[in-house]
């Protein structure tokens, strides 16, 4: 999943790369690369949550093991 989420944020850095090239900031495709950009950006956060609550349960099951 850590692979997922770096793959996310670097497809939202590349929108934004490309967004900032082109000129026009009325241009539709600009708005549409920083939408995917962010939405690039959500699918990362909520990745990076899942794997923060995986790590937290796990060192719960271990210290849980380490009391019996």
């Amino acid at each position: 999943m850590r692979a997922a989420a770096c793959y996310f944020r670097q497809k939202a850095a590349l929108c934004r790369e490309l967004a900032e090239a082109l000129a026009s900031e009325h241009d539709p495709v600009v708005s549409k690369l920083r939408e995917m950009a962010d939405e690039f950006d959500d699918n990362a956060r909520i990745l990076e949550r899942r794997i923060a609550r995986e790590e937290v349960e796990e060192d719960v099951a271990v210290d849980a093991r380490n009391l019996h």
